[in-house]
């Protein structure tokens, strides 16, 4: 069976880290996403929209490391927008009840303005 590979391409528009990821976020591929993530939750005030366009795939426990990074977000005044996620994936997110946990755009131009208004 192939290996699942999550790829994560970071860009710096502005001060906002912009990352687009491809593939699947699920039980494989979450420790390498989130080794690759942490270290910038712990910066101050970071500004990170995700750019999900090609995003493939979300089970639950990619779900809940997005929550845990939108908390973090509150509580240090920061931002993290998750962006132009496909319909399939939204449907996921509001079946297990977490759209109101998540700061979701419809696309990516629409996270990183908002994440430029903070």
């Amino acid at each position: 069976m192939a290996e699942a590979i999550l790829n994560a391409e970071i860009e710096e528009r502005d001060g906002i880290r912009l990352i687009r990821v491809s593939g699947p976020l699920d039980s494989m591929t979450h420790e390498s996403f989130k080794n690759k993530l942490d270290p910038m939750l712990k910066e101050p005030r970071f500004h990170i929209v995700l750019d999900c366009e090609n995003l493939t795939y979300l089970n639950s426990t990619g779900i809940m490391l997005l929550a845990r990074y939108q908390r973090t977000a509150g509580q240090s005044l920061s931002f993290f927008g998750v962006a132009a996620l496909n319909p399939r994936i939204l449907k996921s997110i509001d079946l297990l009840g977490m759209g109101k946990q998540l700061k979701l755009y419809p696309a990516v131009e629409d996270a990183l303005r908002a994440a430029a208004a903070l």
